[in-house]
């Protein structure tokens, strides 16, 4: 059986997400329709162990028996069924996943049938379950939005209607609510129009779009969250130092006030910054780097479904750590969250940062032994890692190691088909500098102080102009 959607959705999930999904299944409320609870469990033994997966002729003779003549058409239905059972399941189970949500729809389902008893019960306890909640982000305030108007309803019922205030909250959070959705879509364009995959003048949000949002003293009072989005799009604007203080302090204070999904963007803005300074020759931004790292780690805003972390995330994160000096926290780093890494990626994600702390800690040795003992699919880690080896060989003078290494490296760039124009420049480059700076290290023992001194700078001027160039930083520090 080929990768379906259904294969490809069921193995998102985790073992009990798998197990919950098939209970749903089972019961008479999510499905009655016995093949598909048999198809069900077929699939589910394929998931959890691919060479147990069966052919799709063999899957139809489980569920209809030998005698049965094999129907395409029947099958992918089945199939079809099945996947749409584990949409609903998922959507219920996010309903489940978020208490607001319920009660909030269990509140409109009672004001609808007009049982204002059971209503009014309901929406008080609604009113303690917002108040108790630390969010007040867009969703809080349409959850807020959502209560008024189940009071005002409960409220035009009454036999003597006195004064009542829901509908002017009903305004307010309106526009509470049309603030944080324009600040989050201006941010995003923003992002985009900066990344140049859209054309700036499609963006329907702009400085001058967002005025009255700043005008609104007292609604910036009462929308902290608002006011990070703000700092956030003034950091895309100005990129400067103080405001990204100014976001990260905010994000410091009022982060229990914001979703994930929210911190994780407004914390990328911060990271993109750093990023751009570091590219800019600011190693420095490094240490920023590494502080919001921490920050993202401690409160789990960097683990993905299954409390999976990125190999990427989890290299950047090493860097940070490598560049700024912290070979303690980041071997410790490297350990703790090793588990955490997707298994298929787990050995070499593991033991290229290892390598690249032993290179740091100039235990050079270790690191050639670490880099030896692991075949690297994936190219940019192959690459990186012959990057380390070249490095270490050069700083070793082990000249015949470093020369061989240094052309198989090459004619593997040249060769492969798989890296981006962008990639093949920016690490051929570094072989060119590479090899030039051997070149010179050969040469020198021969010239005098002055000539030395000359050509040296002429080195370093040629590095410092070449673009792109990978390990830039190191080849100045060596030259």
């Amino acid at each position: 059986m080929r990768q379906t959607k259904l294969l490809e959705t069921l193995g998102s999930l985790t073992v009990r997400e798998r197990n919950r999904w098939r209970q749903y299944v089972w019961s008479d409320y999510g499905n009655r329709h016995k093949v598909l609870r048999s198809l069900c469990d077929l699939i589910l033994e394929g998931v959890a162990d691919t060479a147990r997966l069966l052919p799709k002729r063999q899957m139809y003779e489980q569920l209809f028996g030998v005698q049965k003549p094999y129907n395409e058409l029947i099958f992918n239905n089945l199939v079809s069924d099945l996947y749409e059972l584990l949409l609903d399941w998922l959507a219920l189970e996010k309903h489940w996943a978020d208490p607001l949500e319920q009660q909030r729809r269990r509140l409109e389902l009672l004001v609808e049938r007009r049982l204002d008893k059971q209503a009014t019960a309901a929406l008080k306890r609604f009113e303690v379950m917002l108040a108790q909640s630390p969010l007040r982000n867009a969703d809080w305030y349409r959850h807020a939005l959502a209560l008024e108007e189940a009071a005002e309803a409960l409220h035009s019922r009454l036999p003597r209607r006195t004064e009542s205030p829901h509908v002017w909250r009903q305004a307010q959070y309106t526009r509470y609510i049309h603030a944080l959705e324009s600040l989050a879509m201006a941010l995003a364009l923003r992002s985009r129009t900066q990344l140049a995959v859209m054309q700036a003048e499609t963006a329907p949000f702009g400085p001058e779009e967002l005025q009255w949002i700043r005008r609104d003293e007292p609604m910036l009072e009462a929308l902290p969250v608002a006011r990070a989005y703000l700092a956030a799009y003034d950091l895309l604007e100005n990129r400067s130092q103080e405001a990204f203080e100014a976001l990260t302090g905010m994000l410091q204070d009022i982060h229990t006030t914001m979703s994930a999904d929210e911190l994780q963007s407004l914390y990328q803005c911060a990271l993109n910054h750093c990023i751009r300074r570091i590219n800019q020759g600011q190693g420095e931004a490094y240490t920023d780097v590494l502080t919001l790292y921490k920050r993202l780690l401690e409160r789990g805003l960097l683990l993905q479904q299954g409390g999976m972390l990125s190999q990427w995330t989890y290299k950047n994160i090493a860097t940070a750590g490598l560049r700024t000096g912290a070979y303690a926290w980041t071997e410790e780093f490297l350990q703790t969250y090793r588990d955490r890494l997707p298994p298929v990626e787990r050995d070499n994600a593991y033991a290229f940062n290892a390598a690249s702390l032993y290179f740091e800690k100039q235990d050079y040795a270790a690191m050639l032994q670490t880099l030896q003992n692991v075949e690297f699919k994936d190219i940019t880690y192959h690459i990186g890692a012959k990057a380390l080896q070249l490095k270490a060989y050069y700083l070793l003078e082990e000249e015949e190691a470093f020369g061989s290494l240094l052309a198989s490296t090459e004619q593997l760039l040249r060769r492969d088909k798989t890296l981006s124009t962008f990639g093949k420049a920016i690490n051929l480059n570094f072989l060119r500098m590479l090899r030039l700076l051997s070149k010179f290290r050969r040469n020198s023992r021969h010239y005098t102080q002055q000539k030395a001194a000359k050509e040296r700078a002429a080195l370093l001027d040629k590095i410092r102009q070449t673009q792109p160039l990978a390990n830039k930083d190191w080849l100045e520090r060596v030259v």
